[in-house]
């Protein structure tokens, strides 16, 4: 039995991200789409019994920072409101692009960061947190395989300290 969907939902969801985001590339040279994969799987695989709306809203998690769809792209495709709600919660402040910009990144927008992820840990809710979790753990180990001093300062300086944070509230959100 794989833990993988096989329902039409999934497959609809992934073909929209592939086209979305499939002429684009990673830091190290993947196929942009197959971060959201990735992602999805990762929550698939942690927790076996996530949800239709969790496994969702990992495909389409970016869909409202800048150069996404928004809201009413994923109501008219049809996403599951508690789906849009998660997505909602694990969009960075200010639901911009400049977290992105990582040559740019200051100390300060580091600590902007790490004060969302607190407002996400915040919340309580364990759906999102593993969602994000398992975003941020994709996003290292991109970052690990990556050769950019920049990009390994990201790392320690940002997505390990949420990682940490995050993997805190599971378990204590678990006990």
């Amino acid at each position: 039995m794989s833990l993988i969907p096989t329902e039409a939902w999934y497959r609809d969801r992934l073909k929209l991200v592939q086209e979305e985001h499939g002429a684009t590339q990673d830091r190290i040279g993947r196929p942009w789409y197959q971060h959201f994969e990735r992602v999805a799987l990762r929550l698939m695989f942690r927790c076996p019994g996530a949800s239709q709306a969790q496994i969702e809203a990992a495909l389409m998690h970016d869909a409202l920072m800048a150069g996404g769809k928004g809201r009413g792209f994923l109501e008219e495709i049809g996403l599951l409101d508690e789906a849009i709600e998660i997505i909602e919660l694990i969009t960075p402040p200010p639901h911009g692009n400049f977290f992105r910009d990582f040559e740019a990144i200051t100390a300060a927008d580091n600590a902007i960061y790490l004060a969302y992820i607190r407002g996400v840990v915040a919340s309580g809710n364990k759906a999102a947190i593993h969602v994000k979790l398992a975003d941020i753990r994709d996003t290292i180990e991109a970052f690990q395989a990556a050769s950019s001093p920049v990009l390994k300062g990201q790392l320690r300086d940002r997505y390990q300290p949420s990682v940490d944070l995050l993997a805190v509230a599971v378990e204590t959100l678990e006990a």
